[in-house]
């Protein structure tokens, strides 16, 4: 029968196990706390969240291993120095032939608005250290909910103060300026008869 000592030490032992695992969730936690806030602090962008920018070549839309959906150049458009770049597909190949490319959902065409929600510094990212979170404004693909951005940014260095400025690629976007007063339609006047 079980009892006496034995339903002491496993007792314990399940209360050793679930404070030790709520331990290492709070470290893990406030070390995932900290990092982003030291990656957000020395990051210094343009980009506006404010505003809308404008395509101006056609991106493709996928979705990464772990489920989310990622906007990203084709091919001819990656960086020179991105890694996968040669078995990345171009816009021309998904165009001609779709099937061929399941994790990817299609093309987002030239003149789509966006806008840029969030820029992320993932240092440990090995694609792109800068990610964009971007809400799809218009098109086929549009939607609510922010989609991640890979190599949407280009980076200068300030001869001033020698920090890396993060811009939205000038090759891949247009800034939309924003109308003043409100958007109404025009008014047409009718003739009765």
């Amino acid at each position: 029968m079980l009892g006496g000592p034995w339903l002491a030490v496993i007792v314990f032992l399940v209360i050793a196990i679930g404070m030790g695992w709520a331990l290492i969730s709070i470290f893990q936690q406030q070390l995932t706390g900290d990092r982003q806030l030291n990656g957000s602090a020395e990051l210094d962008h343009g980009f506006d969240f404010e505003v809308a920018y404008e395509l101006k070549r056609d991106m493709m839309l996928g979705y990464l291993a772990d489920g989310r959906v990622v906007l990203l150049p084709g091919r001819n458009d990656l960086p020179t120095d991105a890694p996968g770049k040669r078995s990345a597909a171009s816009i021309e190949e998904l165009r001609n032939a779709p099937q061929d490319y399941p994790d990817l959902a299609g093309i987002v065409e030239a003149e789509t608005r966006v806008r840029f929600v969030e820029v992320v510094d993932d240092r440990n990212n090995p694609q792109t250290r800068i990610l964009v979170l971007t809400e799809l404004l218009t098109g086929p693909y549009a939607r609510t909910t922010p989609v991640l951005g890979m190599h949407l940014e280009s980076a200068d260095t300030d001869e001033q103060t020698g920090q890396t400025r993060y811009e939205p690629r000038s090759d891949l976007f247009e800034r939309i300026e924003a109308q003043s007063g409100p958007v109404q339609s025009e008014v047409i006047e009718t003739q009765k008869e």
